[in-house]
């Protein structure tokens, strides 16, 4: 279609038409008259932040962490490295906190060989090779005779040899040998320019022949003085260097015991209240039983190392609370493992049953130094009742009116928000 002149004015005056249009509908929808303008900016009413009066007991409690632990402790120290290595390495950690160890149990692999444990009081001192005697002998004999029988002679012979072979191959590794030089006489029969096994010429002397012997390395063997035993700690990290700095392993044995560190609030309520303190087990292995009681003991410990100097401080003197518990009446006991905490609560206080709680930050104090509380009832009229606090509790007092009414359900005003502080 071909556009005119007038066709242009036309849409002109419609388009002007329509945004005069639009501008009276904005400015009429901004108008207010004078009260809805003051209305708008009048202040706004306070409100009030209330909440209702309770009735029940409130338990005033402190919590702390206890550890269980055995009565008596091991630590097993690094073993040398292996002959022709130069650095000890923890290969393999067969072995978590909490597993047990009995006579033949490897306790580490360092650099390809085992440690094995096997009962005995004195530590392996030297390696025993066939054919060596000694009361090490014997020690090593009466710890295989556990397993296999093995005679005590006092002599590494034939069956002990046998009998540490089994231990070896039950432990999935190879028994360690060592070859010696053994001078042999000659034989009568023999002449010269015979050769013997050896591959050497007779030369109507003596001869020497090369001996294989069963070794048993001081480093392969460690003898526990109480068997079975549980790992407590681990120490050795997998593909890491070995130190005599620290032992790879601690285990433990003997009684169970339970044991907290306790800081100087812990300790000093603990000291005050003496056999009347009411004390409970949490979370835990003992939840549920009841505690039989506790001693208090001091120990001196080391103080913390300087971290930049790297200095350790002072001795300091630390409380701890040793725990009474029946350990037989505690169900899984044989998975219980050294280090599991136990939570303890102590019962500092108890309420009525049927005592009026209120939160805290509910109490005022006035220009008499009373505390006071303020009700609301449901018309809004507010009024203030002087209280007692008899107990508190995170964020929670009993409180017991000293002049007015005061029952459970009433509103007590916690908060006041305004324009300016809400």
């Amino acid at each position: 279609m071909r556009l005119t002149k007038s066709h242009v004015v036309s849409g002109v005056l419609a388009v002007a038409l329509l945004g005069a249009t639009a501008t009276a509908w904005y400015f009429a929808a901004q108008a207010r008259t004078p009260a809805q303008r003051a209305e708008e900016t009048a202040e706004p009413d306070d409100s009030v932040i209330t909440v209702k009066v309770d009735q029940e007991q409130l338990v005033d409690t402190l919590e702390f962490e206890a550890v269980l632990d055995r009565t008596g402790d091991f630590s097993v120290p690094a073993p040398s490295a292996p002959e022709g290595i130069e650095t000890a390495l923890a290969s393999k950690l067969p072995l978590d906190v909490g597993d047990e160890v009995k006579a033949g149990t490897v306790l580490l692999e360092v650099s390809g060989r085992p440690m094995i444990a096997l009962e005995g009081d004195v530590p392996a001192y030297r390696d025993l090779t066939e054919g060596d005697t000694g009361p090490d002998v014997e020690q090593l004999q009466l710890a295989l005779q556990q397993l296999y029988g093995t005679p005590k002679t006092g002599t590494f012979d034939s069956r002990t040899v046998s009998d540490l072979k089994k231990l070896y191959d039950h432990a999935g590794y190879d028994h360690a040998t060592t070859s010696e030089e053994v001078a042999t006489e000659e034989d009568d029969t023999e002449t010269e320019g015979d050769t013997g096994d050896t591959g050497e010429e007779n030369t109507g002397g003596a001869q020497t022949t090369t001996v294989e012997r069963v070794v048993l390395p001081a480093s392969e063997v460690v003898f526990l003085p109480d068997l079975p035993m549980q790992v407590s700690k681990v120490n050795a990290q997998q593909s890491a260097p070995v130190t005599a700095d620290e032992p790879v392993l601690v285990l433990a044995s003997g009684d169970w015991k339970l044991e907290a560190k306790l800081d100087e609030e812990t300790s000093s309520e603990l000291s005050k209240l003496g056999d009347e303190a009411e004390l409970e087990y949490g979370d835990g292995p003992l939840e549920g039983q009841e505690v039989g009681g506790f001693e208090l003991e001091v120990r001196e410990e080391a103080g913390e190392t300087d971290e930049w100097t790297g200095e350790e401080g002072e001795p300091v003197e630390v409380t701890y609370a040793v725990f009474a518990f029946d350990a037989e009446a505690l169900e899984g006991i044989e998975d219980l493992a050294p280090g599991e905490e136990q939570e303890v609560t102590l019962v500092r206080a108890r309420s009525a049953e049927d005592a009026l709680i209120v939160p805290l930050s509910a109490l005022w104090t006035d220009s008499e130094d009373r505390t006071m509380i303020t009700l609301l009832d449901e018309d809004g009229k507010e009024t203030h009742v002087q209280v007692d606090v008899t107990l508190r509790h995170e964020g929670r007092g009993v409180v017991v009116p000293v002049e007015g009414e005061l029952a459970a359900g009433d509103e007590v005003v916690i908060a006041w928000r305004d324009r300016e502080n809400g």
